[in-house]
C-alpha cells in the first residue's frame, strides 16, 4: 500500500456526517470508483476519493439535485481532468483550440443544468410565495 493517509469506512461516515450506507451506494451508482479493500474485505478510501464525496455531498446540499445528474456533473469533471490531460501532451495549435473548444462546451452544459435548476426552484419558490401572499390575506380578514 502507498504512503497515502487512507480512511476505514467508519472514519469517513463520520467526517462527512454521513451512514456507511450511503458511501456503499455512492460507490454503487458509479459515483466513485470502486474502492480498495483491505484483505479482510474492508473498504479503505484515500484523500482524493474522500475529496470526491465531499465534492458530491456539496453538490447535492447546494444544487437539491438528484444522484443521477450529480453522477453526470461528476462525469463532466473528469472529463474536463482529461482534457486538461491531452492539452499538455499538445502542440498543435489547432488541436489545442478543438479541446478548448470541448472544454467550453462541457461548461456550458453544466451551466445550462444550474440555470435549469435555478428556473425551477424560482418557480416553486414564486408558487409558494403566491400561496403564503393568499393565507396572510386570508388571515387579515378575520
Amino acid at each position: 500500500m502507498s504512503d497515502r493517509k487512507t480512511f476505514s469506512v467508519e472514519e469517513v461516515a463520520k467526517k462527512l456526517n454521513v451512514t456507511p450506507r450511503t458511501l456503499h451506494y455512492y460507490e454503487e451508482m458509479g459515483l466513485i470508483l470502486p474502492v480498495t479493500r483491505t484483505a479482510g474485505g474492508h473498504r479503505i478510501y484515500d484523500e482524493p476519493v474522500v475529496d470526491k464525496l465531499n465534492r458530491i455531498l456539496q453538490i447535492k446540499d447546494s444544487l437539491g439535485i438528484s444522484l443521477q445528474e450529480i453522477k453526470e456533473i461528476m462525469e463532466v469533471e473528469d472529463a474536463l481532468e482529461r482534457l486538461k490531460e491531452s492539452y499538455r501532451g499538445i502542440s498543435n495549435e489547432h488541436e489545442k483550440r478543438l479541446i478548448v473548444d470541448e472544454y467550453i462546451q462541457h461548461l456550458k452544459g453544466i451551466i445550462d443544468k444550474i440555470d435549469d435548476k435555478i428556473s425551477s426552484l424560482e418557480e416553486m419558490k414564486h408558487a409558494f410565495t403566491e400561496r403564503l401572499d393568499k393565507t396572510i390575506n386570508f388571515k387579515n380578514h378575520f
